[in-house]
């Protein structure tokens, strides 16, 4: 399977191109890691609210523990405290909660602002290349076959305007005829170079 057209200018055109789609993906892609960033700075408040929770649950816990320990009234007393050490825990579960929201919201734009550019350009240039590469495939098994040559010749003779065939011969049909090998590969020539390639010498 041929990838790249044999003639230097347009192997020269798709090798830009390909560096060119490497180089745009590379460019969104570092876009959406900066957005993921950006976006991830949203998350920020869940450090010191899971820190608050964190500190007031161990706080409370141990002073309802104290309580606790207090002959005859402790156990009735120490239930403020363990509500109070609930509502730290409630604390750090949200802080939990707002970065995994945060970075889930992070992950789709990131992804819908790099993927949707790189996707688009990546679809119009697989479609292209594998055009191309069809294409090539078509003609290029005929390249060094001499009876391939001769159809690629009638071919250009069909579909070539006259004056690139006149470039060839000026009597391009005459030169169909004689059977030339030399006249023939150049004729075939002609059609080949639609997709950059080119006979075999």
């Amino acid at each position: 399977m041929r990838l790249y057209a044999d003639a230097p200018a347009r192997r020269a055109r798709q090798v830009a191109a390909d560096l060119f789609v490497l180089g745009w993906a590379v460019a969104w892609i570092l876009l959406g890691r900066w957005v993921f960033d950006l976006v991830l700075t949203l998350a920020r408040p869940a450090v010191p609210l899971r820190s608050a929770g964190t500190g007031l649950s161990e706080r409370m816990e141990d002073i309802a523990g104290r309580i606790g320990q207090v002959p005859l009234v402790g156990d009735q007393l120490d239930a403020p405290f363990v509500g109070a050490a609930a509502v730290g825990e409630d604390l750090v579960s949200a802080g939990d909660q707002l970065e995994t929201s945060v970075r889930t919201v992070a992950w789709v734009v990131s992804l819908l602002t790099a993927g949707t550019p790189v996707l688009l350009v990546l679809l119009a240039w697989a479609l292209l290349r594998l055009s191309w590469v069809r294409r090539a495939a078509s003609l290029g098994h005929e390249v060094s076959d001499p009876q391939s040559q001769q159809l690629l010749a009638l071919r250009a003779l069909v579909r070539q305007h006259p004056r690139r065939l006149q470039q060839v011969h000026p009597d391009p049909v005459a030169a169909f005829r004689s059977g030339d090998p030399e006249l023939l590969r150049r004729l075939a020539d002609l059609e080949l170079a639609q997709v950059g390639l080119r006979t075999r010498r």
